[in-house]
């Protein structure tokens, strides 16, 4: 299996470490909404305790019974909206750290397919001038060098591409 590239390996870690902070943004927004569930419910009983001692009647008590529920409703409204914000900010947050690292991935390749065809343009190139330089040659030692002049121009084009390539994977610009 192939190794990953620096420039991938950045990706990845960026990627994660996106996560990581949406992820325990979350996680204290669901604590807090949690927490302040729990103390709303907390002063909805103490009220509702007091309620139901200073109510006279049955009726009195009821409509204790029913502003405690009401109480009660409004604060699970309030954990859930808080746990639902901080799922969506999540959710975007995460969705973000993905994108970027699929943009830089599309970056990178399309860089590479570009510094490929470079590479094989130039090698089109050589060979026609290679084979132009062969035709004109009137001796031995001229095709000879022609040979050589085709094989370094080649390997330099080659050098180019994998230079280039060898710096995009490693997250650096060309």
């Amino acid at each position: 299996m192939e190794e990953k590239s620096e420039a991938k390996q950045q990706a990845l870690d960026a990627q994660t470490k996106g996560q990581d902070e949406a992820k325990k943004v979350c996680d204290e927004a669901w604590t807090r909404a949690y927490q302040a569930y729990k103390e709303a419910k907390k002063q909805a009983h103490i009220v509702h305790k007091k309620a139901r001692k200073i109510a006279v009647d049955k009726q009195a008590k009821k409509e204790a019974d029913e502003a405690y529920k009401k109480a009660i409703e409004q604060a699970k409204k309030l954990r859930d909206a808080i746990t639902e914000e901080a799922m969506a900010v999540f959710r975007c947050s995460y969705d973000k750290a993905d994108a970027d690292y699929l943009e830089t991935q599309i970056k990178s390749r399309e860089a590479i397919t570009d510094a490929d065809e470079t590479y094989k343009e130039a090698n089109k190139q050589a060979d026609i001038v290679y084979k132009e330089a062969k035709k004109r040659a009137v001796d031995k030692q001229a095709k000879k060098e022609a040979n050589k002049a085709y094989k370094k121009a080649i390997e330099q084009a080659k050098q180019v591409r994998d230079e280039v390539t060898r710096k995009l994977r490693q997250g650096r610009n060309p």
